[in-house]
């Protein structure tokens, strides 16, 4: 009996972290020109900068090593807010790692809180519509297109006071929304409101995020990797070697990845390569524009 029950609680627990952790579902880019298969699609970058699996608004200006500039990393961990034990083990690693936190779940008030005490920055991971909605569900809080401005900054204001300490946001999901322009600009203009920066967690070649944050003059940074698409922690650690590898063909890169165990491990074995290279890990406002 003891081993059934065992069974049925760590059977409950996997399905409930699989709801609260979802993997990125994009389309990603290898740098150098490589073509790389996600799902049904293949694309080339034809971008300068380092190897590892990485995506770029074409908009974007490639990233050019200064003389005399130091490497900057920062590195998001999203989908926080269901795991506390996985918190726990982010915070305990001696870099500072930026916090995004989904809003309206058990615990993302207190993932907050707790991130915030520890002096890490936190983020609001908000919610947006992706393509293939409602089958692929964003979760609760959720902005889609359907809803119209005052919607719209109804649902963001609940989204925000829902998650203390946040100094910025970054798109959940939102392949198809952040896809809208005009959708967009409603979301950033709030944001420039609250004082809040923007980090475009480019879930789609096409977004508008880059485009409208310059064109309203909102701080601003898109993301350069998603670093654990297949969760696999060789796989993950290889990309972090790979960057310090390459450090001569970068100034600073903008990471996130996702709570999972060989994630975080992954990171805590790159930490020392990054430190010997006088790689530095900073919080993402350092580097937001």
């Amino acid at each position: 009996m003891f081993v059934l029950f065992a069974a049925v609680v760590f059977a409950g627990y996997s399905l409930y972290r699989w709801m609260c952790i979802e993997p990125a579902q994009v389309p990603y880019r290898e740098a150098l020109g490589r073509e790389v298969v996600a799902g049904n699609n293949t694309e080339r970058a034809g971008l300068k900068s380092i190897e590892p699996v990485e995506h770029k608004n074409s908009g974007q200006t490639d990233r050019v090593t200064v003389p005399g500039m130091k490497n900057r990393i920062a590195i998001v961990i999203d989908d926080m807010g269901c795991d506390l034990l996985l918190l726990d083990e982010i915070l305990q690693i001696d870099a500072p790692i930026t916090i995004s936190i989904l809003p309206h779940l058990s615990y993302s008030v207190l993932v907050a809180e707790r991130a915030n005490k520890a002096g890490r920055e936190v983020i609001l991971h908000l919610p947006m519509e992706p393509y293939g909605y409602p089958g692929k569900n964003p979760g609760s809080g959720a902005i889609l297109l359907q809803m119209d401005r005052d919607e719209i900054v109804d649902q963001l204001e609940e989204d925000i006071e829902s998650v203390p300490h946040i100094s910025g946001v970054n798109n959940h999901m939102g392949s198809k929304f952040m896809e809208d322009e005009e959708k967009v600009e409603i979301v950033l203009d709030q944001l420039k409101k609250k004082k809040l920066f923007f980090l475009d967690s480019l879930t789609t070649k096409n977004s508008k995020g880059i485009q409208v944050a310059e064109k309203i003059g909102l701080q601003h940074i898109a993301r350069d990797i998603f670093l654990d698409n297949n969760c696999d922690f060789k796989e993950t650690l290889d990309v972090l070697n790979r960057i310090a590898r390459k450090q001569n063909s970068w100034k600073t890169i903008v990471i996130i990845g996702h709570p999972h165990e060989s994630t975080i491990e992954a990171i805590r074995e790159a930490l020392p390569i990054f430190r010997n290279r006088k790689i530095h890990i900073v919080s993402l406002s350092d580097l937001v524009q």
